[in-house]
């Protein structure tokens, strides 16, 4: 078997295309914790974000021959579990974007000690804070890129908006934290 964690993404789709579900286990485990926050952000339960992200590998197993990517996989993938948070959401009759709450930094911190993780920990809380302050769709943007890793692009392909109102917006997300963030000296 080959070494596939050396391979890009478009290389991992095309062997997950060819039939070879390590290929996909691989994709799983990289992308299934941050989509499952991105997910929470629409639907604001973990076992409904974990059950749309789920769907969409499981999809995406299944329906592997036919589909044609023309974008990246990356762009692919979250454009695929937004949707399918928009079907629950419809489903269960909500609005698309209800009040955002915290979605993508719970992550594992191993390598800390308790004092760096305290401040670890204040600092997340802070950051927080003032994210909960911005209008929800700025939220959900500013997390896609500074937090998820997205470019400019891609979350314009995923939320099918412009460039420019990703730049605007995350213009306006910078100028609203440095406004209200001060570090103590």
């Amino acid at each position: 078997m080959p070494d596939h964690k050396l391979k890009s993404d478009e290389e991992l789709f095309h062997c997950l295309q060819e039939g070879d579900a390590a290929a996909l286990k691989l994709l799983f485990k990289k992308y299934y914790s941050t989509l499952c926050h991105f997910a929470f952000a629409f639907v604001k339960s973990t076992d409904l974000a974990q059950e749309a992200v789920s769907d969409v590998f499981l999809h995406i197993w299944l329906r592997k021959k036919d589909i044609q990517i023309r974008t990246n996989l990356k762009t692919y993938i979250y454009t695929a579990v937004r949707n399918r948070c928009i079907q629950y959401l419809r489903h269960r009759g909500n609005r698309f974007f209800e009040d955002m709450e915290t979605a993508g930094t719970d992550h594992m911190i191993s390598d800390l000690n308790a004092d760096r993780l305290v401040s670890f920990e204040e600092l997340k809380d802070d950051i927080e804070a003032l994210l909960r302050h911005l209008p929800e769709k700025r939220q959900i943007i500013f997390r896609m890129n500074r937090l998820d890793g997205l470019s400019y692009q891609e979350i314009a392909d995923i939320l099918s908006i412009s460039v420019h109102t990703v730049q605007n917006q995350m213009t306006a997300a910078a100028d609203f934290i440095a406004q209200r963030h001060r570090p103590e000296r």
